[in-house]
């Protein structure tokens, strides 16, 4: 898939998974600002009450209740907006996919600052960086002090997915209290492969749930194709 392309799942997945909750009325809130109607003399089943006098039914004596109609007659309010609707597909492919690329479409493209969504990224990227160097001779200072990176490479690379750029070598340096020399020499290459990995998971998560669309969209075809007339 070209860069095009993925850029496209991007963007489509920032509209689905966008958070549209604000964007209209509920009914209660809807129903308290506009009353209903307005009582008159000639309201259809309007409550009686019995006169003491003469023991009749005759209509109360309180003033009519002032009010609107919430809606016109005929109207509705859809239960779906049409771009929840449109894009319900995306969503169901992001919420099949693995926990790791899961939490990251969702952090990364919907806001989600969930601490479980961190958690899942940051064990998923640690541990594919420590299958990277199995049989490398890394000193335990070295190893412990990457470790404390970990989270800052994956918002680097998100950073620089929005185009605001990454964080200057100057400053990791100065993170980890070593020289712009001692920090290029010892731990610029493990930060370049957490880095890489963090840039791959979200090449194959955006891979991933495009294909799992597309799966889900045929098998729904196909099922639609398969019901009897």
């Amino acid at each position: 898939m070209i860069s095009q392309d993925l850029e496209f799942v991007r963007q489509q997945l920032i509209v689905a998974t966008a958070d549209l909750s604000g964007a209209t009325k509920g009914q209660l809130v809807a129903f308290a600002e506009n009353a209903m109607f307005t009582a008159t003399p000639r309201s259809r089943s309007r409550v009686k009450v019995i006169n003491p006098a003469n023991g009749k039914l005759v209509n109360p004596s309180s003033p009519p209740i002032p009010g609107q109609q919430s809606r016109a007659k005929g109207s509705h309010i859809p239960l779906v907006q049409p771009v929840e609707y449109s894009t319900a597909s995306w969503r169901r492919a992001v919420l099949s996919l693995d926990e790791h690329q899961k939490a990251w479409l969702l952090w990364n493209y919907s806001g989600k600052v969930s601490w479980d969504h961190q958690v899942a990224i940051t064990k998923w990227v640690w541990a594919t960086f420590q299958t990277r160097i199995a049989g490398k001779r890394v000193a335990k200072k070295t190893i412990s002090r990457i470790r404390d990176f970990v989270w800052l490479s994956v918002q680097d690379v998100r950073s620089e997915l929005a185009g605001e750029g990454a964080v200057e070598h100057q400053k990791l340096a100065e993170l980890t209290g070593v020289s712009k020399s001692t920090w290029s020499e010892t731990y610029l290459p493990h930060w370049e492969v957490l880095r890489e990995i963090c840039v791959g998971l979200d090449k194959t998560a955006l891979l991933t749930v495009s294909r799992s669309r597309s799966q889900q969209k045929a098998a729904n075809y196909d099922i639609s194709l398969a019901k009897p007339n």
